[in-house]
């Protein structure tokens, strides 16, 4: 028997029976550490993923009123330089004194010298 006592392998097999287990021990509490670890990481990666995501719509939200208010603000100065155009017209128009005598013929029911002007109401 190797030159040992029975008893001497049974203090040796007792010493590495706890060591086993002391180390199994080890192992288990160094899994339920990588666990929370592991547990703690991917809830902060959830927590980054959520923020980042809320904050990527909301700036596409943001984006897309922008666009809209432009297109809008581009509407509006269309119609604008438009009106300007017929504006720019009429001030032209109304530099030309046959435009203007025409004009108050027309709408003010002035007349020439022995012109005489009949009006007829639009709904005779």
């Amino acid at each position: 028997m190797n030159g040992r006592n029975p008893m001497e392998r049974k203090q040796r097999i007792r010493a590495l029976d706890e060591r086993r287990e002391q180390l199994e021990k080890e192992q288990n509490r160094r899994r339920i550490h990588l666990r929370r670890r592991l547990a703690a990481a991917s809830l902060l990666f959830l927590l980054m993923v959520v923020f980042i995501g809320q904050s990527y719509f909301s700036k596409v939200g943001y984006v897309s009123e922008q666009e809209r208010k432009q297109n809008e603000a581009q509407v509006e100065l269309r119609e604008t330089k438009n009106e300007q155009s017929e504006l720019k017209e009429q001030v032209e128009r109304l530099q030309d004194e046959e435009y203007i005598a025409n004009l108050a013929r027309n709408e003010l029911l002035f007349s020439k010298d022995g012109e005489i002007i009949f009006y007829f109401s639009p709904e005779e």
